[in-house]
């Protein structure tokens, strides 16, 4: 028989030992997704401290006073003060809520003030009204208001232009007026519950796979099933393949159980049908590459107990630096190399680029793709070769 027929074979029988668990398997499956989303995704919608990049080219008192006046109000943290370029850089890679950029003149006594400029993240709605209403506050007690909403384009692009005089920004009692562009980024002020669903994902489909070829073929091992099969007249390597296979397939349904309950309780995929074919992708290539770990595991360790352990042990530090729960700019310092190097971030990233901005540029497609291809192609070498060095 070929390699095929019998991969086919073994996974079949694979996937029937899982039918016959599946109460167990979607139980398990829908502990993590129940616990963190609906509670964490559902803690309250109560927005405070927004981080805000400043941009002060004015200097002086009133200008200064202004940004006081903002942050007092709880909603507002200025995190940064810094140039233009810098500020909607922060902006773009999701660092901050929104940039405030204010003109030289801000602080003159003359008869005419310049307008402030706002450019803020819209990917929430419950953030940007928030953040938009701070604003208003703030600028009603020193005489100003919000005076025109430009929508800027939903690609992220944070390099907008401020407004002319013929923006048709209002100017009211020589009062300063704001003039805003809305963009669409993430990583501040996004739906959390939208960017907790991406992170559970990938984490339960990472898990799905520990949980489900590795397990077998350890149990085989155990009970003696892999001697009866390799007394049979198929190919060795059938037996390894089947087990990634099921694994991958058994922890594919996991993370769509995952995404279901998300989805149920709200949560919102933006990039729409394509979106799910993107989502379906990358939840592949993760579980790829989980798959390959949980099948060297289950290939030179002998106890579940050790297989387990271990397990956890590789799953875990990597869930948790690859930004599931926050963004992985809040890590400490020295955890960020440890997050830069760790494919779960990518596998994260994509799918959240997907709920969150509905789209994965070019540039980051190819980037995410190839990352995770490379990491299960060298698990599954390693895989291979750990289960070639046990069967002798």
């Amino acid at each position: 028989m070929g390699i095929l027929h019998d991969t086919y074979a073994l996974y079949i029988r694979e996937m029937l030992i899982f039918k016959k668990n599946i109460r167990t398997s979607i139980g398990r499956s829908l502990i993590f997704p129940l616990v963190l989303i609906l509670l964490l995704g559902n803690l309250g919608s109560t927005i405070r401290n927004l981080p805000a990049a400043v941009v002060n080219y004015d200097n002086g008192v009133a200008s200064i006073n202004f940004m006081n006046a903002l942050e007092s109000s709880g909603e507002i943290s200025i995190t940064s003060i810094t140039n233009q370029h810098t500020a909607l850089q922060m902006l773009a890679n999701g660092d901050v809520a929104f940039v405030l950029v204010i003109p030289p003149g801000f602080s003159a006594a003359s008869a005419s003030k310049p307008n402030l400029v706002v450019y803020i993240d819209s990917s929430s709605p419950i953030a940007s009204a928030s953040a938009i209403a701070a604003l208003e506050q703030t600028a009603q007690s020193f005489g100003a208001k919000l005076a025109t909403q430009n929508i800027a384009s939903r690609t992220g692009n944070s390099q907008a232009q401020p407004p002319s005089a013929a923006s048709g920004a209002l100017q009211a009692n020589n009062a300063p007026s704001f003039s805003m562009y809305t963009n669409y980024t993430y990583g501040a002020s996004e739906s959390y519950k939208d960017f907790l669903i991406a992170g559970i994902v990938i984490m339960v489909t990472a898990f799905g796979s520990m949980w489900s070829g590795g397990i077998s073929l350890l149990t085989d091992r155990q009970f003696g099933n892999l001697k009866t099969f390799l007394v049979t007249p198929i190919n060795r390597m059938s037996i390894l393949f089947s087990k990634m296979a099921s694994g991958i397939t058994q922890s594919m349904i996991s993370g769509f159980i995952a995404l279901g309950v998300g989805i149920l309780d709200g949560g919102i995929v933006a990039g729409g049908a394509m979106g799910w074919i993107w989502i379906i992708v990358f939840m592949f290539l993760s579980a790829f590459g989980f798959s390959g770990i949980a099948t060297i595991l289950g290939a030179r360790i002998n106890k579940i107990e050790v297989f387990s352990l271990i397990g956890m042990a590789i799953t875990m530090p990597m869930w948790f630096l690859s930004g599931a729960f926050l963004p992985t700019s809040t890590l400490p310092n020295f955890m960020q190399p440890f997050s830069i190097y760790n494919p779960m971030t990518y596998a994260v990233d994509a799918v959240r680029d997907v709920m969150l901005k509905g789209f994965i540029s070019a540039a980051n497609l190819l980037f995410y793709s190839t990352i995770l291809i490379v990491f299960g192609a060298v698990m599954a070498v390693l895989s291979y070769i750990a289960f070639k060095q046990t069967m002798g």
